[in-house]
């Protein structure tokens, strides 16, 4: 597989569980609890996609 399909399916499947993480947030938590939750989310989505750029580029 080619390393840029990989790179794109990749990104795509973390932004998809940053939707659906964004979407519990705003379900389950009660509102002075959401803002905390999606800089959280945001977070922890930056993590992911440097440790998958750190990933890709060992490739």
């Amino acid at each position: 597989m080619k390393k840029i399909w990989l790179e794109i399916g990749m990104s795509t499947g973390l932004v998809l569980l940053m939707i659906a993480l964004i979407l519990v947030v705003q379900i389950a938590l009660p509102a002075e609890l959401r803002s905390p939750g999606f800089a959280l989310i945001v977070l922890l989505f930056m993590a992911a996609m440097g440790l998958v750029g750190v990933k890709l580029v060992d490739m």
